[in-house]
């Protein structure tokens, strides 16, 4: 016998239905999962095709400029060839069948650094020493590896108490871990570092903040967000601007001017087109740089041995996003590239506005606090 409601409704069928919406998201990672196993990356991710004249293709890197490498999610490295700073250190890139398997048994989804990823990942960069590296937020796709490539690599681990936490959890000392104030600036060698409070992008998961030590392994969602920042790094021979996050504080870089910006697409293309329009005038417009390198759009659910591909189609709409920055930088005078993982890219001179940089010099000096820090070995046993 079929059971009916009052008004007569097969509550059976409703029962049903609940059910299929509760477990759609299981269903449709599930499928995901399918497809790239069985070689259809076709149907599971965008393709980048319509963007091959935006791809920047190596170069030979010279003296006297900004050495840069884009590492894949928002992992970056800036060299000038004795100073490396690198910004999140995201190598580990647990796959998606972790991912799946933390909707259906969150406990058995741990995660922790991928020792072997991380230095491979490294040794392929030339990365050797660097004086920081900077976490922009704690969620795991850009905190997950932090401290042991900061262990590995004799760095400063700088970021939010959240990430502070990650570092203790993970056994770096005091000394090896700075929380900076919102609007404080970091000095390395040549290197000046502007520290923004931004945002996250819109509709987070796992928010809120990591209060004590986080030691690995542990769950996805144990890596809460924490806070996010946006880092300006100013050298004589170019300003970076990297913005980990789409989203904005509005004017929160007023006066501001940038030669380079890593501009991230991560979810941008799931929301309105006036979003998107007011994210480009609050980053892009608002500091005039000459390039922008758009960042997060990478699926890194994927090791980086292999090709670097957008987001999955159950994880964001890269192609809405991309469309999106293209059509605002229409007119303008800022070019868009896609960068490949690993090369080494120059920003050189023929990108710096002196004028805009002495502005931007004669601003920061009155607005920010200098912090000078000596190089460090690292105290952990990750070697």
């Amino acid at each position: 016998m079929i059971p009916l409601d009052k008004t007569g409704t097969d509550t059976t069928s409703n029962e049903i239905n609940v059910f299929l919406y509760m477990c759609r998201p299981s269903l449709i990672l599930f499928m995901t999962l399918m497809l790239q196993l069985v070689g259809c990356e076709w149907l599971t991710h965008p393709s980048l095709e319509q963007y091959s004249t935006l791809q920047k293709t190596p170069s030979p890197v010279t003296e006297d400029t900004l050495h840069v490498r884009f590492l894949g999610t928002t992992t970056i490295q800036v060299d000038d060839g004795q100073t490396a700073i690198m910004i999140d250190g995201f190598f580990s890139r647990p796959s998606l069948s972790r991912l799946a398997l933390s909707f259906i048994a969150p406990n058995l989804a741990s995660i922790g650094p991928n020792q072997e990823r991380i230095i491979a990942a490294l040794d392929r960069a030339k990365v050797n020493n660097l004086a920081a590296v900077l976490v922009t937020h704690s969620h795991y796709d850009h905190a997950l590896d932090s401290a042991f490539v900061a262990c590995r690599t004799n760095a400063i681990l700088v970021g939010s108490e959240s990430t502070a936490n990650i570092g203790r959890g993970q056994g770096l000392h005091e000394d090896q871990i700075f929380t900076p104030r919102v609007n404080e600036s970091l000095r390395f060698n040549k290197f000046l570092v502007d520290v923004f409070q931004s945002r996250h992008s819109p509709e987070p998961r796992f928010q809120g903040t990591i209060d004590e030590m986080l030691t690995p392994p542990a769950s996805v969602s144990e890596y809460k967000e924490g806070g996010t920042y946006s880092y300006l790094i100013r050298h004589e021979w170019g300003t970076i601007l990297i913005h980990p996050s789409a989203h904005f504080i509005p004017n929160m870089f007023d006066g501001i001017h940038a030669d380079v910006v890593f501009l991230s697409i991560g979810s941008l293309g799931k929301q309105r087109t006036d979003f998107i329009r007011s994210y480009w005038r609050e980053v892009v417009e608002a500091t005039k740089p000459a390039l922008v390198v758009p960042v997060h759009w990478d699926d890194f659910f994927r090791p980086l041995d292999a090709r670097l591909v957008p987001m999955p189609f159950i994880g964001d709409n890269f192609t809405s996003g991309m469309d999106g920055i293209l059509e605002m930088a229409k007119g303008s005078d800022t070019r868009v590239e896609l960068w490949p993982a690993f090369d080494a890219f120059d920003i050189r001179k023929s990108d710096v506005r002196p004028r805009l940089q002495n502005k931007l010099q004669d601003k920061a000096e009155k607005l920010f606090t200098t912090v000078i820090y000596p190089q460090i070995s690292c105290h952990t046993s990750h070697e």
